[in-house]
């Protein structure tokens, strides 16, 4: 075995730091910038959420209401597209993906260029990239947001979703691909479809969490952070009760400083959702460093 292969194995061992929609704690989340500076600050993967628009392109943003990271209030064109949705339980009043064109999206006004929407295709194009010029495959996990509610409007995600990654090459396991959704029906629904591996997003209001249960249709869990430790307490043992189901445990969202990503590293957790890459990464080093000074005194 090669240096280099040996160095690849050792850095896929240890935790993931997951660029959390890129690096939004510098950067615009969803932008190629943000992606491109989450990969430079030394993230393994980047974590994505799609969309769709009205002409059936998955496009990357955190929701579907489009008011709180672009112009569209202030453009009289689309003044009449204003109105009121249910998304995911929440009452909400804007402009919405799902009634607009990907030209129309494309064109929303943004600092420059390259904080504009893209497309999952972009990004997959930069993950490629970026993967060749690394020497090994940079990971994506994709996050489907409300897809009940998008197919509900005439836009299932499912088969869109697929061919799009089956038409990138990266539609087997060995693609470090990963799709993730909060809705347990969809995580289902889409498990015999694809030999991807499936995140089974978790936040508090699940309760006890059977992880057996999940591990029948999923290959991890997503938990919010403090499902696994809060500040100043021991780990809860979710992470055990995962790992002897055979799931593997990423956690969202870490949006402090070192000492949380230390905390939930030792808690044994499998990868971090990061919205400062760069600092779940120096945590890493120096748990490294103390580990290694505790394996020789």
């Amino acid at each position: 075995m090669s240096e280099r292969q040996r160095a690849t194995i050792e850095h896929l061992m240890r935790p993931l730091v997951i660029g959390h929609r890129g690096a939004p704690g510098y950067l615009p989340e969803h932008s190629l910038a943000s992606y491109r500076l989450a990969l430079r600050q030394g993230a393994d993967a980047l974590e994505t959420d799609v969309v769709m628009s009205k002409d059936g392109v998955l496009v990357l943003r955190h929701e579907n209401e489009l008011s709180r990271t672009t112009d569209i209030a202030t453009r009289p064109e689309f003044a009449d597209r204003r109105t009121t949705r249910i998304v995911g339980r929440k009452k909400l009043t804007g402009w919405f993906t799902e009634d607009f064109t990907y030209e129309e999206l494309y064109g929303l006004g943004a600092p420059t260029v390259a904080d504009r929407i893209i497309t999952l295709d972009t990004l997959l194009l930069l993950v490629a990239e970026e993967s060749g010029r690394r020497g090994h495959r940079i990971g994506l996990h994709v996050e489907v947001k409300h897809p009940s509610y998008f197919a509900g409007h005439g836009l299932p995600m499912t088969r869109p979703l697929l061919e799009t990654l089956r038409d990138h090459g990266v539609d087997h396991r060995g693609s470090r691909v990963w799709i993730q959704s909060f809705e347990e029906d969809f995580v289902r629904r889409i498990s015999p479809l694809t030999e991807l591996p499936l995140v089974q997003l978790l936040d508090p209001s699940w309760g006890r969490v059977d992880c057996h249960a999940i591990a029948a249709y999923a290959d991890a869990i997503g938990p919010k952070k403090s499902m696994v430790r809060k500040k100043g307490q021991p780990a809860t043992g979710l992470v055990g009760d995962a790992h002897r189901a055979g799931l593997k445990v990423f956690v969202w969202t870490l949006r402090a400083g070192r000492d949380q990503a230390t905390r939930l590293y030792e808690a044994g957790v499998d990868g971090v959702f990061a919205d400062y890459p760069d600092r779940c990464v120096a945590a890493l080093r120096e748990l490294a460093v103390d580990r290694g000074m505790e394996e020789t005194a």
